[in-house]
């Protein structure tokens, strides 16, 4: 699938959807701010792990979770320590990285994207799941897509400066379309294979 069919696939899974996806981005980075702040940055990693998933229900075509309960679905889900502790090192291990330089970060920021995408496949399946499987397969997966989704991320650049003389109020809107592009590139990548309950650790 070409970037163009994937974003076409995403305008698709937003028609009617707009003002759902507007309002879980939107309030979801307040809950974010406002409560990380508070605990070091943790709960807005679960925050955000929850709108990853709620907007892969959407692309999954599943009915999406209300606006707080999809943001909070990392917590809900059936599994909330592994959501925590993939989020968590997760950024552990993209800091580390980024501490040795800069390109290395974006690189190891690319390998682990697609985990919250795996974690909620996982969940659903009813798969048993260990604090860095999701980040394993999500490395593995990439193997070779890497430039390929920086590409599809770079390709936002302009939509994101024509936002500017809206005093960034388009970026509500730009949002809620990135994170659905993403979920449909991940869902294009995949397909239903981390959808069966297994023990395979990796793509």
């Amino acid at each position: 699938m070409t970037r163009a069919e994937i974003k076409a696939q995403a305008k698709a899974s937003l028609r009617g959807n707009w003002g759902w996806g507007v309002l879980i981005v939107f309030v979801g980075g307040i809950m974010a701010s406002l409560i990380g702040s508070i605990t070091i940055g943790i709960v807005a990693l679960m925050i955000d792990a929850g709108i990853a998933f709620s907007f892969l229900d959407l692309v999954d075509q599943r009915r999406p979770n209300g606006i707080i309960n999809g943001m909070f679905s990392g917590f809900t889900s059936g599994n909330a320590m592994a959501v925590f502790l993939t989020t968590l090192l997760t950024q552990v291990f993209t800091v580390l990285w980024s501490l040795l330089f800069f390109v290395p970060g974006i690189i190891k920021g690319l390998s682990y994207s697609q985990a919250n995408y795996i974690l909620r496949d996982w969940i659903a399946a009813g798969r048993q799941i260990d604090a860095t499987d999701a980040i394993t397969a999500s490395r593995e997966l990439m193997v070779g897509h890497k430039m390929e989704y920086f590409v599809l991320q770079l390709s936002f650049i302009g939509w994101a400066l024509l936002c500017i003389p809206t005093l960034g109020i388009g970026l509500f809107w730009l949002a809620p379309y990135i994170h659905t592009t993403n979920a449909v590139y991940y869902r294009n990548l995949v397909g239903a294979h981390f959808t069966e309950a297994t023990d395979e650790p990796a793509y």
